[in-house]
């Protein structure tokens, strides 16, 4: 059988466009001949929607577009993330396995993070881990039963219910993670080391399909993946863009690695995780162009590199401000920066701007040295030349 894993950038709240998306990628997975395609956690809203899920509009209407898709499906199976409701209005992170022109099965997620940038709590109940079962499905013509959870259920060490080993202990031929798992640097070898670790005990292949895209401070990395029975991983997917990763599953086979594994350089994936991170918050709020400043730094230098990349150069403009803190080479460095970077400049001096603050904390200041019997010392020149920045902030 062959197996899709199609890692997209979906937008916050945007159905009709997410499920143009999706359709466009069920497409390409039917080209290829694929018997199931799994789509990543929540793909139908875009993840997380935090307080968007107080909305039962927000929560309607993505159920709406699982059940207008199921319409749409024929023999090949189709597992994507939406959020789930009850007749009592609770609400559960989940998957659909739709087909054959219907919803299938659906899978609540049953371990929910609240940590780090994770609040699931807070808006979902989790599975009850009695209700832990592979889905039964027809794939080549074939009864199968297919282990599907969802992102957290896989980072099992702190919790008591090990959803993985309770699929496969109840029959999981193989185990699907659809994920919207962020990134920072080295979470791939973090998923991959946890992916082989299930793989091996419990003696199966394990696939995840993971979210790409930013969305306000976060940044999914993609890089979809499979690892086989015997631990070895034999497909992973682009990092930072959108990638339809196939393999051939014959359960109690070895399956062929891909040539083209991906190699490891970490600044690469430093500077690639800012690029999309920018571009995304740009292309999905509807900002169009940045303005910046330049000091001739290297703060501000790979600011405005970064910026270039997301945005290209036509769309960036800086700013130079100078004031009698700024020395001479600082000021070239700042022209020869946009010069390189081909964006446009205008430089201005801030030095009345300087010297204002300045007259404005005279005062103040002598009454703090006459209270505390303190004299002029270089802390001044310390204190007047962070009035430069603070200038330029305002």
């Amino acid at each position: 059988m062959k197996v899709a894993l199609a890692q997209v950038n979906p937008t916050m709240g945007d159905f009709e466009g997410n499920m143009r998306k999706i359709e466009t990628f069920i497409e390409r997975a039917q080209n290829a001949d694929a018997d199931l395609v799994a789509f990543p956690e929540m793909v139908i809203s875009g993840y997380p929607p935090q307080d968007l899920l107080y909305e039962r509009s927000f929560v309607r209407a993505n159920k709406t577009a699982v059940v207008e898709l199921a319409k749409k499906t024929g023999d090949m199976l189709i597992v994507l993330g939406f959020v789930d409701f009850d007749d009592d209005w609770r609400l559960f992170n989940a998957a659909a396995v739709l087909g054959h022109h219907r919803q299938l099965s659906v899978v609540h997620k049953t371990l929910l993070p609240t940590y780090d940038v994770f609040d699931e709590a807070r808006y979902f109940r989790p599975n009850d881990p009695q209700q832990i079962r592979p889905v039964n499905a027809e794939l080549k013509g074939r009864p199968t039963r297919i282990g599907i959870e969802i992102c957290e259920d896989l980072w099992d060490r702190d919790y008591d219910t090990k959803v993985t080993d309770l699929l496969v202990q109840r029959g999981a031929e193989f185990v699907i993670n659809i994920s919207s798992s962020p990134f920072y640097v080295g979470k791939r070898f973090e998923r991959e080391e946890l992916l082989r670790e299930k793989a091996t005990a419990n003696g199966i292949p394990m696939l995840m399909v993971n979210l790409v895209g930013g969305q306000d401070e976060l940044v999914f990395d993609g890089q979809s993946m499979v690892v086989d029975a015997s631990g070895e991983t034999v497909r992973m997917g682009q990092q930072f863009e959108e990638d339809l990763v196939l393999v051939d599953l014959e359960i109690g086979t070895a399956i062929d690695k891909e040539s083209n594994y991906p190699s490891y350089d970490k600044d690469e994936e430093v500077f690639s995780a800012l690029v999309l991170g920018i571009r995304d918050y740009f292309r999905k709020t509807g900002f169009e162009k940045a303005v910046l400043g330049i000091s001739g730094g290297i703060d501000s230098a790979v600011t405005a590199g970064v910026a270039v990349e997301a945005l290209g150069a036509k769309n960036v403009l800086a700013f130079s401000m100078p004031s009698k803190f700024s020395s001479g080479q600082g000021r070239t460095d700042a022209e020869e920066i946009a010069r390189n970077l081909g964006i446009s400049m205008v430089k201005f001096s801030i030095q009345e701007i300087v010297d204002s603050y300045r007259k404005t904390l005279d005062r103040p200041l002598g009454e703090v040295r006459a209270l505390f019997g303190l004299d002029k010392s270089k802390d001044d020149l310390v204190a007047d030349e962070n009035l430069q920045p603070r200038a330029r902030g305002n």
